[in-house]
């Protein structure tokens, strides 16, 4: 299972044209776009990535680095406001 919010070593299972998805056994294939890392990634290979939710909620790779994980604190500046809530920048879209 990927564990979400932390960094995970992951196989990739299928290759396309907007990037590779990784075998994340119980919450199923993740997506590593090509502009998150996924561009010249081959089947088979194994790639630390971070998982975490995209707007809209789904899993999603990257290998960038985010500016906190799971568990760790961080002064962090806020971006926006609205109804929903506020928005900090912790280094990942």
């Amino acid at each position: 299972m990927a564990d979400l919010g932390e960094w995970n070593t992951l196989e990739v299972v299928r290759v396309e044209d907007r990037g590779v998805y990784l075998d994340g056994n119980e919450s199923g294939e993740i997506l590593l776009p090509t502009y998150e890392g996924g561009k010249d990634q081959v089947l088979g290979a194994w790639i630390k990535v971070f998982i975490y939710n995209d707007s809209e909620d789904r899993l999603i790779a990257t290998t960038k680095e985010p500016k906190i994980i799971v568990g760790e604190y961080a002064k962090l500046r806020v971006v926006q406001v609205n109804a929903a809530g506020a928005f900090l920048d912790w280094g990942l879209s």
